[in-house]
């Protein structure tokens, strides 16, 4: 008996994993068509995730079920899940590695307090959280954020032009970089450039190649792009890819 019980212990700790979350990411193993599920300390209220995501999700009370498709990416795609009392999470789900094996069932603590309590909510709506204003940087690279790998529709005091998107702004070879849309506010402009690598190769993106005249911050989705795709899983990947954020003071 003593002996089943400890088979049954150790069987439990492979499948499943406690986490104590704290601010930043938590990262998430996946395999492309078999679920996890994540378990959080409360009822989920909404969250976003790519308009275009690899990702899909079954929502039940406090338990998230995620299923990957084969496009997972292999920098993974970032999960924002918020709950009922304004506790927000920032899962990052990658694919499950032989270092990092699949997760099956991750349960997550959480000792920090509630924030608010209150009823359903859009999810973008700037009460909820304890972000900066779009009249910031921080606030702008954010909401560009959620526009671009998010699907949110406008940013408040922001006028969205595609006027230029597809011209290409960078070509040396090594790198292609296109303008996807601009946004133009009253202080400050965000730029949002699809980048691409041409080499077979990975390399890193370098900030300085995008800095202009007035710029006030540089960001992007990841700053190392994997090498030219040669096969149709590369291609779906789109480790090769990504995309760069420039905020410039207004023109």
């Amino acid at each position: 008996m003593k002996r089943l019980l400890l088979i049954l212990l150790i069987v439990s700790s492979v499948w499943a994993r406690d986490v104590e979350y704290s601010d930043g990411e938590l990262a998430v193993r996946v395999v492309p068509g078999e679920p996890t599920e994540l378990k959080f300390p409360g009822v989920i209220s909404g969250g976003f995730k790519k308009k275009d995501s690899s990702l899909s999700i079954d929502r039940k009370d406090g338990d998230l079920v995620i299923f990957a498709q084969q496009e997972l990416s292999e920098v993974g795609e970032v999960l924002i899940v918020r709950l009922n009392d304004g506790r927000s999470y920032s899962i990052r789900v990658q694919r499950a590695t032989s270092e990092s094996p699949r997760d099956n069932i991750v349960k997550i603590e959480d000792a920090r307090p509630a924030i608010v309590s209150s009823e359903e909510e859009p999810a973008y709506k700037e009460k909820n959280f304890q972000y900066a204003p779009a009249t910031q940087v921080s606030g702008l690279m954010r909401e560009m954020i959620l526009a671009a790998e998010f699907g949110k529709k406008a940013i408040p005091g922001y006028k969205t032009s595609e006027r230029f998107s597809g011209e290409v702004i960078l070509d040396d070879g090594a790198i292609e970089a296109k303008v996807a849309r601009i946004f133009t506010g009253p202080n400050l402009w965000g730029y949002v450039i699809n980048v691409e690598n041409k080499l077979s190769e990975s390399q890193k993106i370098n900030p300085a190649a995008f800095r202009m005249d007035g710029t006030r911050a540089v960001s992007a989705s990841t700053w190392e792009l994997s090498g030219k795709p040669i096969t149709n899983e590369q291609q779906l990947s789109g480790g090769h890819k990504a995309m760069v954020y420039v905020i410039t003071k207004a023109r």
